[in-house]
């Protein structure tokens, strides 16, 4: 409870990086001012554990704190509280429970101290922190440093100077902190200020990382159907929740804070985006809507002001709608606020309002990745639009179904479940495009031992260049010199080829190892996978020879001479031309009006065909050499026969 009769009282809270001086400036001010009280998680984890080293659990050690606290300010004794505070939820976290106990000032003294200094320092120390830490806690400083919208009466930098933190001014800055404090008020009170619901920095900071996590994990708030492993990665453990808020709730407090997950306030940001049209179907670009907020006491951040907020969250949604625009002549920042002032969506000359939104809002919240964008601003997986998106779907509908393809049918469902949830699908509606190709094999009658039932570890094999052991089934159809038992290959790419998915590979061991060849995948069986990878320029390597013989050939078959692969993968010319078969074909004028048409059935750079006849508007294309003989239709193919994607459609 708070006490109103309590005297007003100074507590000071070092923010700092490990080894970055606090104690060292804890015992300057006590020295400076004896009435101070030191408060220290090292202390309180060696009253607890009887050694400071021994971090403990952090709940355990909270309590401990945060009892010296009260029992000191109780007492009448101003603090001084020496722990890290990185993180902005922290330190507002801290700042709401000491404002519970009585009207107290409390200041932030953050220790600029550079990193490279911490981490020397730390190296001297007898209780060494890890340099991760140091290094995480650094950056989380720097994203989000302390401001007094987080629950200060005042920040104060002790800036690093000359091999140590400069000390020179600060007895000057903290007798004026009272009066500093009455100025800003009474600035804030006088000026025309329009505040809103997110002019709290607790519940903006919420609102941009409740944005942050629907983009990077799209379907949050129904992850335990959609994608139960992923959640289980985000929380550790596995658990089930009632509503959807329920599980953003937990995320958003495994992620960032418990401060932040609140089921109420989180229920009416969520409405209030969909409202705003950042999230849902994208409709026609609308003004922000926005309550009103009154708090005389209110300590204000950069966002505080209606207009400077409502440019941020169109500059947004703005991105979130129209990813990747792009324009060569200028960067992608310019053309992004060149298009977005064009269209009057933000004030022109906002420019460099623009850029400070993107840097210290966008970036440090992961709205925006926090790369070098070149070719224009996405969010997340956000790099389509919304008819774009709309014509993927309609295109992976197609392969999925028309070519029975067995991972592209377990994407499109989920895509399809996902988009279901915002469009309405309408399966009446007209089928612009398909494909009418068919898998002459039914994929879900063979036995999931197949490749084909086990496409997911083929594909990681692919990726990561790891041997298979396969074995073809009994009774399947075999041509003459394919091996009956076990043998082991290097998978290189899946190829559906006319009629069915195929796998190219290379034969690993035998008189035949270093074989390229193409097998049906519901032929082959998986026995074991063996997670060795060959380094990524040989599967590399072995890609580029599988597509030269693939688009030297007239069908899938390879051949079963390793020596003539070789041969005619060889730079030599005369070694290329000695395993080649010329293959002369004569036809009428009127079967070759077909074979015109379909020039490229065969390699164009294997062919050699004579000029059109008279009325047949089909161009062939430049890698042809005509022939000057009319009645001559000559087609040349080695004996020999594709592909990285590690999945290609022929």
């Amino acid at each position: 409870m708070i006490n109103k009769n309590m005297p007003n009282l100074k507590t000071i809270v070092l923010i700092g990086c490990p080894s970055s001086g606090k104690s060292t400036l804890a015992d300057n001010l006590i020295k400076q001012n004896p009435h101070y009280q030191i408060v220290s998680t090292d202390k309180a984890r060696a009253q607890l554990f009887c050694d400071e080293t021994i971090q403990g659990n952090w709940p355990q050690v909270e309590i401990e704190i945060f009892r010296q606290i009260e029992q000191h300010i109780t007492a009448g004794n101003p603090i001084i509280y020496d722990a890290t505070n990185a993180k902005r939820p922290w330190r507002m976290e801290l700042n709401q429970k000491i404002k519970q106990l009585g009207d107290i000032d409390i200041i932030g003294l953050h220790l600029k101290t550079p990193l490279e200094v911490c981490k020397q320092w730390n190296k001297q120390r007898q209780r060494q922190v890890p340099e991760f830490v140091i290094d995480d806690y650094f950056q989380a400083l720097k994203q989000f440093p302390p401001i007094p919208a987080e629950g200060f009466t005042a920040v104060l930098d002790i800036p690093f100077k000359d091999g140590s933190l400069d000390l020179s001014k600060l007895d000057n800055q903290l007798s004026k902190i009272s009066r500093s404090h009455t100025n800003r008020q009474n600035r804030t009170q006088h000026r025309k200020v329009e505040f809103h619901q997110y002019s709290r920095l607790l519940d903006f900071d919420r609102l941009m990382h409740l944005i942050s996590l629907i983009i990077h994990y799209p379907g949050i708030g129904n992850l335990q159907n959609t994608d139960p492993d992923q959640l289980k990665t985000i929380l550790g453990t596995e658990q089930e929740f009632e509503a959807e808020v329920d599980e953003i709730c937990a995320i958003i407090s495994k992620i960032y804070h418990p401060i932040y997950a609140n089921k109420d306030t989180i229920n009416r940001d969520l409405d209030w985006l969909q409202t705003n049209n950042l999230i849902g179907i994208n409709q026609n670009p609308k003004e922000i809507v926005l309550s009103p907020l009154e708090d005389p006491d209110l300590i204000t951040h950069p966002y505080s002001e209606k207009d400077a907020f409502c440019r941020l969250i169109k500059t947004i949604r703005f991105i979130l709608h129209n990813p990747l625009l792009h324009n060569p002549e200028t960067t992608a920042q310019q053309t992004f606020i060149n298009e977005i002032e064009s269209q009057g969506i933000v004030e022109f000359n906002s420019g460099d309002s623009i850029r400070k939104d993107i840097e210290k809002i966008l970036k440090p919240y992961q709205i925006l990745p926090n790369i070098s964008l070149r070719r224009g601003y996405f969010a997340g997986t956000s790099i389509l639009s919304e008819s774009d998106l709309l014509r993927v779907f309609n295109l992976l509908e197609a392969q999925a179904n028309g070519l029975d393809d067995p991972l592209a049918l377990g994407v499109y469902e989920r895509f399809k479940e996902r988009l279901s949830y915002t469009y309405k699908l309408d399966k009446s509606s007209y089928p612009v495009r398909v494909i009418y190709n068919r898998n002459i094999v039914d994929l879900d009658s063979l036995p999931s031992s197949s490749l084909a039932g086990r496409i997911h570890e083929v594909e990681l094999a692919i990726e990561k260049g790891y041997q298979l052991e396969v074995k073809p089934f009994k009774g399947v159809g075999r041509f003459t010199d394919q091996p009956e038992n076990y043998f082991k290959i290097y998978p290189i790419q899946l190829v559906f080829h006319n009629i069915g998915w195929y796998l190219g590979f290379e034969l690993v061991d035998g008189d035949k190892a270093g074989l390229l060849s193409f097998e049906r995948i519901d032929r082959l069986f998986l026995s074991k996978l063996f997670s060795i990878p060959r380094p990524p320029e040989e599967q590399r390597l072995a890609l580029q020879k599988l597509e030269t013989l693939y688009q030297s050939c007239g069908g899938i078959f390879l051949g079963n001479c390793v020596a003539d692969q070789q041969k005619y993968l060889s730079h030599k010319a005369s070694q290329r031309k000695s395993v080649e078969i010329e293959i002369e074909l004569w036809f009428s004028d009127d079967i070759f009006r077909f074979v015109s048409e379909g020039n490229k059935r065969f390699p164009l750079k294997q062919m050699r065909m004579s000029p059109k006849l008279r009325f047949i508007r089909v161009q062939y294309a430049k890698s042809i050499d005509l022939v000057q003989d009319k009645r001559t239709r000559i087609s040349k193919f080695s004996k020999l026969r594709n592909p990285y994607p590690h999945r290609l459609i022929r």
